[in-house]
């Protein structure tokens, strides 16, 4: 610690001072005074020892003054005019094109299980159409009828999604229908997303990779033929 007075007034401060080139940071032991006179520095608190030999006079800006000096309770100062700009934050680094691949693929794999666990729409024998979801739940449940549909049963109970709805009997037909659309539609969405990773995996640019949907066409050149005739199937 040393002792410091303005050169404007006849206060004295403890006080830390460390220069640094054309700043120098004031440390105050307790009460501070912000001043931009310059000012002696001296070894003893009677002011009769001068240590600054009037290296200090010059710096008459306030350099720095914010919450971070706050913390030491002091400041800073120049002696060239300069005051403390504060950096701009480092840009964020710039996805690869493989980055980019690997984050659409995941994109398009959510896309795929929330469209799957929409469930699909199924016209029954009477001409009537029931939405079935497809969550983990009910493909369990679909699962669990299949001993009862290869039996003959011809009264097979429905649970729907909705706790408010009364179970529901289906024919042995109609269970039959729904369970092999549902099957399609799974492994149809199950393909589609192995030839969309292929495709994505085949671009060469971030701009084609940024602009892909689940959506997206696929190119003849990587759809599958099992996506091939899937997709004729459904077209029918």
């Amino acid at each position: 610690m040393a002792y410091l007075k303005f050169l404007n007034s006849s206060e004295v401060y403890k006080c830390k001072v460390i220069p640094q080139n054309n700043i120098v940071t004031l440390k105050f032991d307790s009460e501070m005074e912000i001043s931009t006179a310059g000012f002696n520095l001296y070894n003893d608190e009677t002011c009769e020892t001068d240590i600054g030999i009037g290296a200090y006079h010059n710096f008459t800006t306030v350099y720095r003054n914010d919450e971070t000096t706050a913390e030491y309770n002091g400041y800073q100062l120049s002696k060239d005019g300069s005051v403390y700009v504060e950096p701009e934050p480092p840009a964020p680094d710039e996805p690869t094109i493989e980055e980019l691949k690997s984050q659409k693929i995941s994109e398009m794999e959510i896309a795929k299980s929330q469209i799957i666990e929409n469930g699909i729409d199924v016209e029954l024998l009477d001409g009537t159409q029931k939405r079935f979801p497809l969550d983990n739940k009910s493909l369990l449940y679909m699962m669990g009828l299949q001993s009862m549909v290869a039996e003959g049963q011809e009264q097979i109970p429905w649970h729907t999604d909705d706790e408010n709805e009364p179970c529901e009997f289906y024919s042995n037909y109609d269970m039959k229908t729904i369970m092999s659309t549902a099957l399609s539609f799974i492994m149809y969405n199950e393909t589609r997303i192995r030839d969309l990773t292929r495709y994505i995996n085949s671009l060469t640019d971030k701009e084609s990779v940024q602009a892909i949907t689940y959506n997206t066409e696929i190119p003849k050149e990587f759809q599958s033929e099992v996506l091939q005739t899937m997709s004729m199937r459904m077209q029918k």
